[in-house]
């Protein structure tokens, strides 16, 4: 029987790195309720046999390697699979890894349940996340904004310096439930019968005109003036944004609406409001209006689907807060407070199916399952439904010693952070050739259900594989022949 991970390892060697390679980041253990942090580095090398090699230095543990580990890559993201018996400080423990790499960052998940321990890796960061995005970092030395986030102190055009003194972005000890340090405020001013709306964005804003229409008043980003505090850039598709925000009016009229609008684009040139129609788009979170209210945790979807037809990449995030959706609207002191953002990125598996039909038991909190096959199992075989745009299913598969299997198919989010490893335990049944009746012995009453087989077509409690006692994929009257020799002991 092949050995089929070894064929998959070889296969990946044209897109896996075969060096060392190390990993440097913070890990969190829990053992029996306490917590231990520690910043430890990974390494990562891939053996003569194609499979890969861990070594890993943990708190309380000490030294631990976990060698010849499978790997599978799908779509950037490389993720690692495997149980071992791994040498520790308390003895040989049974321990379970499941990591997974991109863009040279790890995440991983480390168990041992013999010492009801597990343990979290993770050199990500704040990589997928927008920098700043608790407004924690002000610059107050310069617009007294928060760092990557404007209002009209930081703006460009004819009358940035009027707006700046009308309508204002500041920093608030109005902070959401449960935190501390700060949140940003922006409120709206008037210059003579025009509201200048409160705004805060993380591209420039343009004040133009005294026109509160005009489109020469708008936000922009362009990646042409560089990678820079007017710019930020964006890794992968989010499913969700999710915001702290608090609206107060400084005259109460229902019908006014705060706003916040959140697009993905591909970083050429982009304003709001738009002067034109723009097919750099490639998605928006849906909905935005905020109506008067205390602090909220709002959860917004992003929609890509309605952008589709612009083939626009994902390259960048264009953000901005206003005190009313429609320029020029509101009323003087009306006040938007913002708090705590975060870019959501799912990596959700809702079904799991082997030739199309969900495995029995299928419940997405329970991670490993017991199949018994007729065959040696084939990944493709397995399918999966799962949650996030940008998130990837990889497979793997290594054929354990006693002749089992275990496949690892795993779910994993954009930023690593949410993932999940479901394990299949198969086995398939040793065939015996000539048991062509399943009785477990060789016999006559073989070979008379194998002729009842091929004059009557009788499939009833036949095992086809055991029937092919010729071994060439075919049953014939050759098989007879073969069976018959078997039992007289001529073969």
């Amino acid at each position: 029987m092949k050995n089929f991970i070894s064929t998959l390892c070889l296969a990946l060697t044209a897109v896996l790195a075969l060096n060392a390679q190390s990993y440097s980041g913070n890990i969190v253990l829990v053992r029996n309720g306490q917590t231990y942090n520690q910043n430890v580095t990974v390494t990562v090398s891939q053996g003569d046999n194609g499979l890969y090699n861990f070594d890993l230095q943990v708190p309380l543990f000490g030294t631990m390697k976990m060698n010849d580990v499978p790997a599978n890559e799908t779509n950037g993201i490389t993720v690692y699979s495997a149980v071992r018996d791994v040498a520790t400080n308390f003895g040989s423990m049974r321990t379970t890894l499941f990591a997974r790499v991109t863009n040279g960052m790890m995440a991983a998940d480390v168990a041992i349940p013999a010492q009801n321990t597990t343990m979290w890796f993770n050199t990500v960061g704040n990589y997928f996340q927008m920098p700043n995005s608790d407004l924690e970092d002000w610059n107050s030395s310069y617009t007294n904004e928060p760092n990557r986030w404007h209002g009209f102190k930081s703006a460009g055009g004819t009358f940035a310096g009027t707006s700046a003194n009308i309508a204002s972005l500041g920093s608030s000890n109005d902070v959401r439930p449960g935190a501390t340090g700060h949140s940003a405020v922006l409120t709206a001013g008037s210059f003579l019968t025009v509201v200048a709306n409160g705004t805060m964005t993380n591209g420039k804003l343009m004040a133009g005109s005294y026109d509160a229409n005009s489109p020469l008043n708008h936000a922009e980003m362009d990646k042409a003036n560089g990678t820079n505090d007017f710019y930020m850039p964006l890794y992968a598709k989010p499913d969700k944004f999710s915001v702290w925000m608090k609206y107060t009016q400084g005259t109460t009229n229902a019908s006014n609406k705060a706003s916040v609008s959140v697009k993905t684009f591909d970083g050429n040139y982009y304003q709001e409001p738009v002067d034109k129609t723009y097919t750099n788009v490639s998605g928006s979170i849906v909905g935005g209006a905020i109506a008067a209210c205390d602090w909220t945790h709002f959860t917004f979807d992003f929609d890509y689907n309605s952008y589709a037809a612009n083939n626009a990449e994902t390259k960048a995030i264009f953000v901005t807060f206003s005190t009313n959706g429609n320029p020029g609207s509101g009323s003087k002191n009306d006040a938007v407070y913002v708090d705590d953002m975060e870019l959501i990125y799912l990596g959700n598996m809702t079904d799991l199916r082997y030739q199309g039909v969900t495995i029995e038991g299928w419940d997405p909190d329970v991670k490993e399952y017991n199949m018994e096959m007729a065959s040696e199992p084939v990944l493709d075989d397995f399918t999966a439904t799962i949650e996030g745009v940008s998130a990837v299913l990889t497979k793997s598969m290594e054929q354990n010693a006693d002749g089992s299997y275990r496949i690892a198919i795993s779910v994993v989010s954009a930023d690593l952070q949410n993932a999940s490893c479901y394990v299949i335990n198969a086995t398939v049944p040793t065939v015996k050739k000539g048991d062509v009746n399943n009785d477990g012995e060789v016999s006559i009453g073989d070979v008379t259900a194998l002729i009842d087989y091929l004059l009557n077509g009788n499939v009833e409690g036949i095992n086809p594989q055991a029937a092919d006692v010729d071994d060439n994929n075919d049953i014939s009257i050759s098989d007879v022949t073969v069976l018959i020799d078997m039992l007289l002991g001529s073969n």
